[in-house]
């Protein structure tokens, strides 16, 4: 039976338990929150620190000082002043933390963090990163970093990101869901170093100068832009399409899914 208690929450193992985790009174605002193995909480859930030990959260996850899951499932947004670390979860909205790594995790929403490493991830939405951006065989809508970056294996549907600081590529980052742009490319368009541009006092990672039939991928981007306000935008995951489908509307390349 769950234990709910001014120092400290727990749900056993295989429990459902029906209700929230969240404080009440002053005391409760420091406590340690623990999901175990095959648990279900009904509803939101906030501690000082939050784990979840592949179990589900039927609502959203805040933790003042760090939340951590493995294989997880999450139906609402985490955020945390501290760290997030997350392996093999599923969260259907948007991430939030000071420090966050994922690994093997599928995101239904946006990534925002002032340090970001993402390894094996899918994110049907933004990533942002405002210190450092690390991100390894991963497929992310598109992403805005503001310090170091660091990118291998990286894919993104729409053919620009914003970059600000130093960037290494140890592969180029592929641009898919677009198709075969009119680039003079034979296969799915790469960019490098060589399409860092600057416009306006900002510095993006761009395709926008190699794409020969720019007018005609302006409804597709339209297009794109209105499927993943539809995901982030998401009131309820019950009706959230998996992954693979929604990555096919986009328009990704089967070859760009990561290994999760």
């Amino acid at each position: 039976m769950a234990s709910i208690e001014k120092t400290r929450a727990v749900v056993e193992q295989d429990e459902t338990y029906d209700g929230k985790i969240t404080p009440t009174v002053k005391a409760e605002l420091g406590r340690p929150v623990k999901i175990k193995a095959g648990a279900t909480v009904q509803g939101s859930v906030y501690g000082e620190t939050v784990e979840v030990q592949s179990g589900t959260v039927d609502g959203s996850v805040m933790a003042s000082e760090g939340a951590e899951f493995e294989d997880a499932t999450v139906h609402g947004e985490v955020g945390s002043d501290g760290k997030i670390l997350a392996d093999g979860a599923t969260v259907y909205g948007t991430v939030t933390g000071q420090r966050v790594r994922l690994t093997d995790s599928v995101v239904y929403g946006n990534v925002v963090g002032t340090d970001v490493i993402l390894e094996d991830c899918i994110v049907i939405g933004l990533v942002t990163a405002e210190r450092k951006f690390v991100a390894e065989n991963t497929l992310c809508y598109t992403f805005k970093s503001y310090g170091e970056t660091k990118l291998a294996q990286l894919s993104i549907v729409l053919p620009q990101a914003a970059v600000e600081g130093e960037i290494q590529f140890a592969t180029p980052v592929v641009v898919t869901g677009l198709g075969e742009l009119d680039t003079g490319e034979a296969a799915l368009p790469q960019m490098d170093e060589g399409d860092i541009v600057e416009v306006e006092g900002s510095t993006y990672l761009s395709l926008s100068p190699r794409i020969l039939n720019l007018e005609a991928v302006t409804d597709r981007l339209e297009e794109l832009e209105d499927i993943l306000d539809d995901v982030v935008g998401a009131t309820s995951s019950e009706d959230m399409p998996p992954a693979t489908e929604i990555l096919e509307t986009l328009g990704v390349d089967e070859s760009q899914y990561p290994d999760i």
